[in-house]
């Protein structure tokens, strides 16, 4: 325990004192970590944030679970009502899945268990950032974002398999279905626009202090195939730009997509802090989701054989405008027409209990 005292104290004031010496770097990098929050972070994540919370606040992610409650028990050994978390997950981006997770579990609708387990496969990264980030903005090409999509969400898929293997089916106890709350819609609306706000901040600040201390060390990684793997190991954004420059092979960009960079690592468990999650069975399924994907984007490749002309690199900046893509709206009007149908037909609001 005292070395492990020693090594965090030793860390943090080497890292105080690279912030004084070279104060230059880091504000720079800040500067770009808060132009990647409001142009792309904040416009792409906060509405399907607010969306996967609001399905679990309002009670209609119990009410469509009833049609998938027995396929997610049958495969997965999980309750209907994480269906909507799951979907949720595939098209909001990364933090996503992870924040509607903890509403599940602080609604009482799973366990602390299954909680840790979707963890393991429901932090996804969404259409907004792989098409239209990745493939057109920094591939110009949106082909190879669509593989790169699909390399993801099957990796998921196939690693939600692996997680039931040998799973208990629990079922939510008497005590955590009384802790059950409907609210109204307007009141889940609020709640859940909030609770994603105290998300995003949380989300921000990662991303804003890992830009500043990755902007410091390429100060003495001067090298570009070292730089650009240890950008994709911090920080899944500026690694796949970097990887995009130096016309990397396509499942080389993959594999960082499934991993994700350690940044959102933290955004995830910041958004979950109120579940014990085992941290390296965490790290192990993510470097897992990536080695997968790569697997399954070399196999498209072969089918669906790309140029190398196609890698290129952006000077642009990128806007707003990267936060939507035509997957990610006919999903989230896919969601809005099952809260419609799933609406009480004698009363809009629901009865408070």
């Amino acid at each position: 325990m005292r070395i492990k005292q020693g090594l965090l104290l030793t860390a943090t004031f080497l890292a105080a004192c690279l912030l004084l010496v070279f104060p230059a770097p880091a504000t720079a990098g800040a500067k770009n970590g808060i132009g990647y929050c409001l142009q792309i972070l904040v416009p792409s994540l906060y509405p399907f944030m607010v969306l996967s919370v609001f399905v679990v606040k309002s009670g209609l992610s119990e009410k469509i679970g009833r049609v998938f409650e027995a396929p997610c028990r049958a495969v997965l050994k999980l309750p209907g009502s994480s269906a909507a978390s799951i979907l949720m997950s595939a098209v909001g981006g990364y933090p996503t899945g992870a924040r509607s997770i903890a509403a599940l579990y602080e609604n009482g609708s799973i366990s602390e268990n299954q909680a840790s387990r979707m963890l393991c496969f429901c932090v996804n990264s969404g259409p907004a950032f792989v098409i239209t980030a990745v493939g057109i903005g920094f591939l110009h090409n949106g082909r190879s974002g669509v593989i790169l999509l699909v390399s993801q969400l099957a990796a998921s898929l196939i690693l939600s398999v692996m997680c039931s293997i040998g799973a208990e089916d629990e079922f939510p106890s008497a005590r955590a279905v009384k802790k059950r709350v409907k609210n109204r819609a307007a009141d889940a609306l609020i709640l859940s626009a909030a609770d994603a706000a105290r998300a995003m901040i949380n989300m921000c600040c990662f991303v804003i202090l890992f830009a500043a201390f990755l902007n410091l060390l390429r100060q003495w990684v001067t090298e570009p195939r070292a730089g650009a793997a240890l950008s994709a190991l911090l920080e899944v954004t500026g690694g796949c730009s970097d990887l995009a420059k130096l016309k990397v092979p396509l499942w080389a960009v993959s594999l960082a997509i499934g991993w994700g960079g350690i940044c959102v690592h933290f955004q995830v468990l910041s958004a979950v802090s109120g579940i014990r999650v085992n941290l390296l069975r965490f790290m192990l399924f993510r470097l897992l989701h990536g080695v997968t994907a790569a697997v399954l984007t070399w196999a498209l490749l072969r089918v669906f054989p790309e140029d190398v002309e196609v890698f290129s690199t952006t000077t642009q900046q990128l806007a707003g405008g990267f936060s939507g893509s035509v997957p990610a709206a006919a999903a989230l009007i896919a969601l809005c027409a099952a809260l419609i149908f799933s609406l009480p037909r004698e009363k809009l609001e629901m009865k408070e209990q």
